[in-house]
């Protein structure tokens, strides 16, 4: 699919920073291996890093002309199911590496430690033995047989070599959710220029003047899942404005909200895990897309979620969903 037509969206959560904002602590949950066999970060940067939904601020690992494994890990605290993956701002292709995802339910500190995930190719990712290889740089989604186990490692490691040192600007770990119909239509799209401003002088001529026309203006800079050449990538902040009518209950709520889990629900698994507008996620208008201008990373741009109930076991909602730069 490509025109980022609006069929059946997936949102790709984040279930770290979904942690996190329930007050459980980072430094608990992320970890990275080291020691005999393990590349540590270089000078400068923190593992926090890794998770903090900003692509730009990008840390890299002392890999260069080595060949030794990146062995990045999560202790979610409790059995917390998780089926999908993305890198953001990498450079795995250019380096020379590979990815491999595993989980167990106890703290996995060596290289092939735990069972390993097998793995399917969303976008940027070709998997052979449940090992994936990105064909380019920037961003790869892999999904994967949910597990709930409390234990995870993302494992990076050299193709032969590693031919320059591993760069990663941010990791989306979690759950993905399908919406399970199409949005009504009309569905509304807007390409938003809200940094220019133009003023009129005293004589009635104008002078425009732009704050931003887009995410990172200039040459080479980075926008996710956009063009890094500045000129092919269209202005504008991107947003969708959907509405679902008459869709069942129990695709919206979870059958008693004192437990959210066990379900699979749009409140539960895709608004309590963003927290709203809180948290971005990875969002893209079709979920069999594999056109990588169709994805965005994205966040709600409301501060509430309400619903009206048309008919029994059935309701309406509307959601606006908006670029994050």
């Amino acid at each position: 699919m490509t025109y980022g037509r609006a069929l059946l969206p997936r949102f790709y959560m984040d279930n770290v920073n979904w942690l996190a904002s329930r007050g459980k602590s980072r430094n608990a949950m992320i970890g990275i291996n080291s020691g005999a066999g393990f590349d540590d970060l270089n000078s400068g940067f923190t593992k926090y890093q890794l998770f903090d939904m900003n692509p730009n601020n990008f840390v890299t690992f002392d890999t260069d002309t080595g060949t030794d494994t990146v062995s990045i890990t999560i202790d979610f605290g409790t059995n917390t199911p998780s089926d999908s993956i993305t890198f953001m701002n990498h450079n795995i292709n250019s380096a020379g590496g590979r990815i491999r995802i595993a989980h167990d339910t106890s703290a996995i500190t060596t290289e092939n430690g735990g069972n390993t995930a097998p793995l399917t190719e969303v976008l940027n990712g070709t998997v052979a033995g449940n090992i994936a290889t990105p064909a380019a740089d920037g961003e790869t989604i892999l999904k994967f047989t949910s597990s709930s186990e409390r234990y995870w490692a993302i494992e990076i490691y050299d193709v032969s070599t590693w031919t320059d040192d591993l760069q990663i600007g941010n990791i989306v770990l979690g759950e993905y959710y399908t919406m399970t119909v199409h949005p009504d239509m009309p569905t509304n799209r807007d390409t938003s220029m809200s940094g220019v401003s133009v003023r009129e002088s005293a004589g009635g001529e104008f002078f425009g003047s732009a704050s931003w026309l887009s995410a990172n203006e200039g040459v080479g800079t980075y926008s996710p899942f956009r063009s890094d050449t500045y000129f092919k990538r269209v202005a504008g902040r991107e947003a969708y404005d959907l509405s679902y009518s008459y869709i069942a209950d129990t695709s919206v709520y979870p059958s008693d909200r004192a437990d959210s889990t066990g379900s699979s629900n749009f409140l539960a698994d895709v608004v309590n895990k963003a927290g709203m507008s809180l948290i971005p996620f990875v969002w893209v208008p079709d979920s069999t897309s594999s056109t990588e201008g169709d994805y965005l990373y994205a966040r709600f741009d409301q501060n509430s979620f309400s619903t009206s109930s048309p008919s029994a076991n059935v309701e309406n909602f509307s959601a606006r969903i908006v670029q994050e730069f």
